[in-house]
C-alpha cells in the first residue's frame, strides 16, 4: 500500500468528492443559517458588555453547548480521530483531563470574577496587579489565540481546498472573510446561538453517520456509537493488541494533567463562556450541560477513531500519517457515500467556525478593552465598540497571513498553546484570586518565566534544547511543561514574598485583602481570610519534586 500511495498518490477507496452538487448545498445552507443567526442577533449590541459577553444573559443548555463546540473545535473531527489513532487508548486520559478544566474555572474564579465585574484576565490582572500586568496579559492572550485559530484557519482552508478544489490561498482567504463577517456581526450575541447550533452539526454529523459505518462494520450495538463497538473490541485485540496498550511515562499522563487540565483555565475564550452566564446558578447548570454532552461528542470521536483502525486492519489498508486526519472522511466515503460525507464535512467546518470566532472575540477583547483600559485612554463606549469590530478583522487577516506560510510546528501549535496558557496565564489568575500575598512583581515574573520555559524546551522553537521524552510525546509538545509550570510556581511565591520585604518596591499585602474580600463575597469587616503566606509556601514546596521529578531523562 505504501509502494502504492508513492507511485500513484492514490488509495484503493474514495478519498474526495465525486459528486458535489448535495455537498454544497448542505455547508451553503448552514452558512445561510450562521450569517441569519449574526444578523438577528445584531440588534441586542448596545455596548461592549454585550458585544463581549453577550450582556450575561445567557442560558444554561445553549451555554453548555456553545463551550463545547468552542472547545472541541476543527481539530476534535481532524487532528484528534488522527492522534487517538496514533496514540490509541492513553488518549483518553488528554479528553480526561479536558473535561475538568471548565469546572474548575467556575469553582477556582468564575464566581469571584464575575463579582469584580471581569471578563476577561487582563481586566482582571488591571484590577488586582495593575496596568503592567493586565499589558503582559493582553499579549500573552494574543499570542496563544493566535496558535490555537492558526489550526483551525488552515484545516478549514484545506476543507474547501478539497471541497471546491480551489487554490490554497483562495480558499484560506474565502474562509478567513466567511469567519470574519459573521463575528463583527454580532458579537458574543451571535456567536454563542451559532456555536451552539454548530455544536449540534458536529454531534449529529459524527454520531448518526457512524451509526451506520458501526452496522456494516458488524457492531451490534451499532445504534449507540459512543459505546456501539463494544462487541468489536474481541476481533480488534486479535488484529491490533497494542490498541489498548498504556504504552507511555507516567510523566506523560501528568504533563496532560498539568496542560490539558490546568491549560484551559486560562483560555480567555473559555472563560468569556463562563462570564455569559446569567447568573452563578445559571453557570453552574451551564458546567453540567458542557460535560454532558461534551462527553457524548468525545466518546463519538473515539468510536471513530476505532472504526478506522478496525477498518484499516481488515481490510489491508495502510494510510499515510500524513491522512490520517482525513479518517472520518474516509470511513464516510467507504460506507455512506457523498452526500453523508458532505453533512460530515459541514460539521467539520462548524467545529473551525465555532472555535475561531471565540479566538477572535478574545483577541478582540484584549486589543480592543484590555490595552485601552491599561493606558487608560479616554475612549467612549462606542468607540471601544468599534475597536472591537476593527480588532475581530484584524485578527482574521493576521491569522490568514500567517497560515500562508505557516510554522513547522502548525500540527500541534494548540497543544502548545494549552502548555503556554498553564504556565504563564493560568496561575497569575488563580493565586490572585485566593492570596492577598501574590502581587505584580511575582505575576509578572511567573508569566515572563513560565513562557520563555515552555518556548525554549519545546522541540519546536529550538530543537537543539529539549525536555522529557522522545518521540511522539516530544513531538507533541507538551514535555516541557512538567518544568514550566513548577518554575512559574516557584517563581511567583518567591519574587512575591521576596518583594514584600524590599522598600522600594511599597509593597503591602493588606492593600489586596479588601479586593480579595469583595470578589468572594465578604463584607469589608477587616477580617484576614487570605493573608497567610503559608498556603504559598506549601505550594512552592509541592513544585519541587514535580520540578525534579520532570527533570530526569524519560
Amino acid at each position: 500500500m505504501t509502494k502504492l500511495l508513492q507511485q500513484t498518490g492514490e488509495y484503493p477507496f474514495q478519498e474526495t468528492f465525486t459528486d458535489l452538487l448535495v455537498p454544497m448545498l448542505i455547508v451553503g445552507a448552514t452558512f445561510v443559517v450562521y450569517y441569519g443567526i449574526s444578523y438577528y442577533m445584531k440588534n441586542n449590541i448596545k455596548g461592549t458588555d454585550d458585544y463581549m459577553v453577550a450582556g450575561r444573559t445567557i442560558g444554561p443548555f445553549v451555554n453548555g453547548s456553545a463551550i463545547s463546540a468552542t472547545w472541541e473545535s476543527l481539530a476534535t473531527f481532524m487532528g484528534v480521530v488522527a492522534l487517538m489513532i496514533t496514540v490509541q487508548i492513553p488518549f483518553l486520559a488528554v479528553w480526561t483531563n479536558f473535561l475538568l478544566s471548565i469546572p474548575l474555572i467556575v469553582i477556582l474564579y468564575g464566581q469571584t470574577l464575575r463579582r469584580l465585574g471581569s471578563y476577561t484576565p487582563a481586566t482582571f490582572c488591571k484590577d488586582r496587579y495593575g496596568n503592567t500586568m493586565s499589558v503582559v496579559m493582553a499579549l500573552l492572550i494574543v499570542f496563544v489565540m493566535l496558535m490555537y485559530a492558526l489550526g483551525q484557519f488552515i484545516g478549514l482552508a484545506q476543507i474547501m481546498e478539497v471541497l471546491l478544489g480551489w487554490d490554497y490561498t483562495l480558499s484560506l482567504f474565502a474562509i478567513a472573510a466567511l469567519v470574519t463577517g459573521y463575528v463583527v456581526i454580532a458579537g458574543m450575541w451571535g456567536v454563542s446561538y451559532n456555536s451552539a447550533l454548530q455544536f449540534w452539526i458536529m454531534l449529529t454529523a459524527a454520531l448518526i453517520p457512524m451509526m451506520f459505518v458501526l452496522n456494516q462494520l458488524g457492531s451490534s450495538g451499532w445504534f449507540f456509537p459512543p459505546l456501539g463497538y463494544g462487541d468489536l473490541v474481541p476481533e480488534m485485540q486479535e488484529s491490533n493488541p497494542g490498541f489498548f496498550g498504556m504504552a507511555f511515562d507516567t510523566r506523560w499522563y501528568f504533563a496532560m494533567f498539568l496542560a490539558m487540565t490546568l491549560g484551559p483555565i486560562g483560555m480567555p475564550h473559555l472563560a468569556q463562556r463562563i462570564f455569559t452566564s446569567r447568573d452563578v446558578e445559571a453557570g453552574r447548570k451551564t458546567v453540567f450541560w458542557f460535560i454532558f454532552v461534551t462527553g457524548l461528542m468525545f466518546a463519538t470521536m473515539y468510536s471513530v477513531a476505532f472504526a478506522g483502525v478496525f477498518w484499516l486492519e481488515n481490510q489491508g489498508y495502510e494510510v499515510a500519517d500524513a491522512d490520517l486526519d482525513k479518517m472520518i472522511f474516509y470511513l464516510n466515503f467507504a460506507f455512506n457515500g457523498n452526500s453523508v460525507t458532505g453533512y460530515v464535512i459541514a460539521g467539520a467546518v462548524a467545529g473551525g467556525l465555532s472555535t475561531v470566532s471565540g479566538h477572535m472575540l478574545a483577541i478582540s477583547a484584549a486589543v480592543a478593552n484590555d490595552i485601552v483600559e491599561a493606558f487608560e485612554l479616554d475612549v467612549s463606549e462606542d468607540r471601544k465598540t468599534q475597536f472591537g469590530y476593527a480588532s475581530v478583522i484584524g485578527a482574521g487577516l493576521v491569522i490568514a497571513l500567517i497560515a500562508l506560510n505557516p510554522p513547522a510546528f502548525l500540527v500541534v501549535s494548540i497543544l502548545w498553546a494549552f502548555a503556554v496558557s498553564a504556565a504563564a496565564i493560568t496561575p497569575v489568575i488563580v493565586l490572585g484570586v485566593w492570596s492577598a500575598r501574590a502581587n505584580r512583581y511575582g505575576a509578572i515574573a511567573s508569566s515572563v518565566v513560565g513562557f520563555v520555559t515552555v518556548v525554549l524546551l519545546s522541540p519546536h522553537a529550538f530543537s537543539g534544547i529539549t525536555a522529557g521524552g522522545e518521540g511522539l510525546t516530544a513531538a507533541v509538545g507538551i514535555d516541557a511543561i512538567m518544568i514550566a509550570f513548577p518554575v512559574s510556581i516557584i517563581t511567583f511565591v518567591v519574587v512575591s514574598l521576596a518583594a514584600e520585604r524590599i522598600e522600594a518596591l511599597d509593597v503591602e499585602p493588606a492593600d489586596n485583602a479588601s479586593l480579595i474580600n469583595e470578589m468572594h463575597g465578604y463584607p469589608d469587616d477587616g477580617v484576614e481570610r487570605f493573608n497567610s503566606a503559608l498556603p504559598l509556601i506549601v505550594l512552592a514546596v509541592l513544585m519541587l519534586p514535580i520540578l525534579w521529578w520532570g527533570v530526569q531523562p524519560w
